[in-house]
């Protein structure tokens, strides 16, 4: 069966750690991570606004996010090095920080490049936080734990995400659209000062990185289902990049839909997700979650994929496609995250950059393909859709190889 060939995913049990330590980490993280994903997602109900008002077609405006996506991945590889030399606290507050110069720039913005160059900085500045998220985590636990830990960020984070387009949506049409980027100004300010007075130092001196940085990639790239994993995520992180570039046009210029329920549409598959990393995170065999989460992907791919075929942009079979698409990668993304750390403890930082650095990279190429190839109604998206989870398959298929005495992260369950 194809369930018994696919590399076990935990490895040992770890003593539960206590509820509080738990509830004031995750709140950290959480509020850590928002910036990144509030950025992403809160301007999207702006787009026609911010389209008329920089005097641009607003189908040129998904560079906005392939931009922040491409500087938020590539920064984490400074990010995620530099925080197994120097701890946590430093590389986080340094990065929200230059988040929060480029929300002032945006914010002040008059001209599409101008937003443009402001984007980057937040992408450069909110890296800081996709890179750690993962390896702050890895600092505290591992095995079952450590499954379980990421499954409540996963589930966490998409709450402040979730009224993200809202926002956008209530600041853009009473006070225009650069009270969006003032929202994210006061948000990066508020997680600024709670990191800076309310986060602990996570990796001690004598536990930090000594070998020099291009010994410690290697190391963790010749780990052969850390690369196996580590496309499955690059490539499902990619196909939701890629829809969240693209809905707002197919919702709000094909289907005509009000700024209001553009943002509903939106957010929808974010309940979806939610699910998915709920059940991954309760599940006793990862394997069962990943087989299920790769289905998922697959049946919310076809049903965006078919009406395009026939030059249709149809409404609900984006809501479903979307939302069984995201309910795939809740599934898989705390399982196939937790499995690719866990041999890494002293490389989690390294580790966590090329997960998140390399998730996102993927995720802006695919939202910049958005906004360069002809759109063909829904088509485009369909179609990239169905070759991410292609590409899932092929890397879990990868992972499988018996003669790659790395490939194990964990015993078999029974």
């Amino acid at each position: 069966m194809m369930s018994d060939k696919i590399p076990s995913l935990i490895s040992q049990k770890a003593p539960a750690p206590a509820a509080g330590s738990i509830t004031r980490l995750l709140f950290m993280l959480v509020f850590m991570v928002a910036c990144g994903q509030m950025a992403q997602t809160i301007f999207v109900p702006a787009l026609p606004l911010i389209a008329q008002g920089l005097a641009v077609n607003a189908s040129k405006l998904q560079a906005v996010m392939a931009c922040y996506l491409l500087a938020y991945g590539l920064c984490q590889f400074i990010y995620g090095p530099l925080s197994d030399r120097v701890g946590r606290k430093i590389p986080l507050l340094i990065g929200i920080g230059i988040f929060i110069v480029g929300a002032f720039m945006a914010a002040g913005a008059t001209s599409f490049s101008q937003l443009i160059f402001a984007s980057l900085l937040q992408g450069m500045g909110t890296a800081s936080a996709g890179a750690l998220c993962r390896s702050i985590p890895r600092d505290h636990y591992f095995g079952d734990n450590l499954v379980k830990f990421n499954s409540y960020i996963s589930m966490a984070v998409v709450f402040l995400p979730l009224v993200a387009p809202f926002l956008g949506s209530f600041a853009s049409a009473y006070f225009g659209w650069h009270a969006v980027y003032w929202v994210l100004f006061g948000f990066g300010v508020f997680v600024w000062l709670l990191l800076c007075f309310g986060f602990k130092e996570s990796l001690p001196k004598d536990k930090r990185e000594q070998q020099p940085m291009l010994a410690s990639y290697r190391h963790v790239l010749h780990h052969r289902s850390f690369r196996a994993y580590l496309l499955s995520l690059v490539a499902t992180f990619a196909g939701i990049a890629a829809f969240e570039a693209i809905a707002g046009v197919l919702y709000g210029q094909y289907l005509q839909l009000s700024p209001f329920m553009v943002s509903c549409y939106f957010v929808a598959p974010i309940p979806g997700y939610l699910l998915g990393a709920l059940i991954a995170g309760r599940k006793k065999q990862p394997q069962r979650s990943v087989l299920q989460g790769v289905a998922l992907l697959g049946t919310g791919a076809l049903f965006i994929l078919i009406p395009g075929i026939f030059q249709q942009v149809v409404g609900w079979s984006l809501l479903i496609g979307s939302i069984l698409f995201f309910s795939g990668a809740g599934m898989l993304f705390p399982t196939l995250t937790s499995a690719a750390l866990e041999p890494f403890p002293r490389q989690a930082g390294i580790a966590g950059a090329l997960l998140g650095g390399l998730q996102n990279f993927g995720a802006g190429l695919a939202a910049l393909t958005m906004s360069l190839v002809p759109m063909g109604g829904q088509l485009s998206i369909g179609l990239l859709c169905a070759l991410m989870v292609v590409l899932v398959i092929v890397a879990l298929h990868y992972a499988r190889d018996q003669n790659d005495s790395h490939h194990t992260l964990l015993p078999q369950n029974s």
